[in-house]
């Protein structure tokens, strides 16, 4: 689908400017907006806009105001656009993005949703072509501070909530690698917000190294969090700063999917 703006390749003519008026109407005053402001902003002619709205008004899409003169948009939008929420939702997500991803590093991809202070493993995709495969399996939960999904599903909370989130004790250590400190933690989630990704180098299980990235829903906030995990022999830091490249595009497919106009990495 074209982005909006972009030119397509064979435009319905009378659809276009349905389109331009109703984003003249968006835009306008709640009291609604005249036939002949509407015909001189889009230089467009009156009985053309007139039809048009007429044509909309009749499906409740546009609504003529008590003074007859004035048009604003109807609730039919309004009960159009509150489907969209439960239609982009984690239940009906496409998992190709996640099998592409899998196939491209040949390594365990995740999608992990947070649980209070744990991370609930809602999909995933394993290679078929390799050793050595790593967990968790589907359904299974995670602590948030030692796990890659965790760090970004939480990286931009504020201090306070992370206090009410942790209840201000010290973190559980799983490694000599896990972080049990929440003011060392509070620091880390700073730097997993500069660098734009999280890492989990061994801190819940030794042996494994696991990099990921938040994806965010149409208000741009952080719903999910997508990763990829290995053995750490295979991930050094040439693969995870390639996974990073790769992970990066698709984080920013699946917010595109919950209609996220900036979840860019």
């Amino acid at each position: 689908m074209n982005p909006p703006g972009k030119a397509t390749k064979y435009p319905v003519q009378t659809l276009e400017k349905a389109l331009q008026i109703i984003n003249i109407l968006k835009d306008g005053p709640s009291d609604g907006i005249r036939i002949k402001d509407i015909s001189q902003k889009l230089n467009m002619g009156k009985s053309t806009v007139h039809r048009i709205l007429n044509t909309l008004a009749d499906y409740g899409y546009v609504e003529q105001g008590s003074d007859n003169k004035k048009y604003r948009l109807g609730w039919k939008f309004f009960e159009v656009g509150s489907v969209i929420p439960r239609q982009r939702n984690l239940t009906n997500m496409e998992l190709k993005v996640l099998w592409d991803l899998c196939d491209r590093y040949e390594e365990t991809v995740n999608l992990g949703v947070r649980v209070h202070d744990k991370v609930a493993i809602v999909a995933k995709a394993d290679p078929q072509t390799v050793l050595f495969k790593t967990g968790p399996y589907l359904g299974d939960q995670e602590p948030v501070h030692a796990t890659a999904l965790g760090k970004a599903l939480v990286s931009e909370i504020d201090d306070e909530e992370l206090d009410k989130l942790f209840g201000g004790k010290s973190l559980k250590q799983y490694t000599t690698n896990t972080i049990t400190s929440l003011a060392e933690f509070k620091n880390h989630l700073e730097e997993v917000r500069e660098q734009g990704y999280a890492l989990d180098q061994e801190e819940l299980s030794i042996g494994l190294t696991c990099i990921a990235m938040p994806v965010y829903n149409y208000t741009d906030e952080i719903i999910a969090a997508l990763s990829i995990s290995g053995p750490s022999f295979r991930m050094d830091h040439n693969k995870i700063m390639s996974c990073q490249k790769g992970l990066k595009d698709s984080c920013e497919q699946l917010s595109a999917f919950f209609g996220s106009n900036n979840g860019k990495q």
